[in-house]
């Protein structure tokens, strides 16, 4: 979702951000493929330069770097990326990625801004093992379910929960969409019992559970846990470390996963065959583990994720001889505008109720144009 986070005033530029998926509508794809940017497991090694597409699309493009600073926000794993020499700055997870190039890197990306309703409650623990994630295959939903049976033959009655957001276009060679068909066919009555899942209907899109409750389901958890090899940055671990969760993950998973994790708040597994043990390890000792959760506000946290955000942008405007006033618009749930996650009135070029059910991405011509509307051109 292209964002708009200031417009030009004076002299002085605004700012927009774009995302990594709406590169691949923007570029000439007779010279890079859509391949080049959403396949996180080849490294993008190719040179952007100015080559987005000839006619009234780089029109647009030029008109709107006329008045405004270009970023954009990397959401997937990236690998080593040559910045586009049109792009001002890059926004993406810590460990996300390396960028050649001129343009400013930040450091911070949507998971920074965690909501502050994720929080400590300390309330009474319920759960003992807790997933949110979606059922694409990347998550390896079906890999930590096969390490809860082996847990449960182990002995151990662990109540488990995984929480699973729907969408209306979950299709079988990029979705895992047979697990209540595993889940009814490797678990007793008696472990089901134990083990819940739950998933939202599909007509609820993004926007099946609050944040609040969510907030809830994490502080009735003892561990969060995820099986991603990869993760662009992986908001749900940033939000369970914020409610107090220790994090079992992989411990060569690529990207912004593993940011902020440490020995202190997190163990990791090295196969996946053995990982079940390194989950009866954090759940048996959950309460030994030395989390800080004001401390991790300060890098995760959505108001203070703002304040660093804000003195980047300073320093961009310093390095383009300009000034920043402080001022930015749409800060609020910037943990969802950056990926594109965000649908209500203020993303207009986004309007159509259809895009409560999917990213609202710039990818064709008519919204570029109600995009370029939103604009001081």
């Amino acid at each position: 979702m292209a964002h708009i986070f200031k417009h030009p005033e004076g002299l002085n530029k605004g700012i927009v951000v774009l995302t990594h998926k709406e590169l691949a509508f923007l570029v000439d794809r007779n010279r890079l493929s859509k391949r080049d940017f959403l396949s996180p497991i080849t490294a993008i090694k190719k040179q952007f330069s100015n080559i987005y597409k000839k006619g009234e699309i780089g029109e647009i493009i030029e008109k709107i770097r006329e008045k405004y600073f270009i970023g954009v926000h990397w959401g997937g794993y990236t690998g080593a990326v040559e910045t586009p020499t049109w792009v001002d700055f890059n926004m993406s997870a810590r460990g996300n990625g390396s960028f050649s190039g001129d343009s400013l890197y930040i450091p911070l990306c949507s998971a920074n801004f965690t909501p502050d309703v994720m929080f400590d409650a300390r309330q009474e623990k319920y759960w003992d093992l807790i997933c949110v994630a979606k059922s694409h295959k990347v998550k390896k939903i079906p890999v930590l379910m096969d390490q809860i049976k082996r847990i449960y033959k182990r002995g151990y009655s662990y109540r488990v929960l995984i929480v699973i957001a729907s969408n209306r276009d979950e299709t079988g060679d990029k979705f895992d969409v047979d697990l209540f068909d595993k889940y009814y066919a490797d678990f007793t009555a008696e472990e089901r019992e134990l083990f819940t899942i739950i998933k939202t209907d599909p007509d609820m899109g993004f926007q099946g559970f609050s944040y609040s409750f969510l907030s809830h389901l994490y502080n009735q958890s003892k561990v969060f846990t995820i099986f991603s090899q990869k993760e662009g940055e992986c908001r749900v671990i940033k939000e369970a470390q914020l409610c107090g969760l220790p994090v079992v993950v992989k411990s060569d998973m690529q990207g912004g996963g593993r940011d902020y994790l440490n020995n202190k708040n997190a163990l990791f597994f090295d196969s996946y065959d053995t990982a079940f043990e390194t989950l009866i390890d954090a759940v048996e000792g959950f309460d030994e583990f030395e989390i800080n959760c004001s401390e991790i506000k300060k890098e995760i946290g959505e108001q203070e994720s703002i304040e660093q955000l804000k003195s980047w942008f300073k320093e961009l405007f310093q390095l383009h001889g300009q000034s920043f006033d402080g001022y930015l618009l749409n800060t609020d749930n910037l943990n969802r505008r950056l990926p594109s996650h965000y649908f209500d009135p203020s993303v207009g070029w986004a309007a159509s109720p259809d895009f409560r059910f999917k990213t609202t991405d710039i990818v064709n011509y008519k919204m570029l144009c109600s995009f370029s509307d939103h604009l001081y051109l």
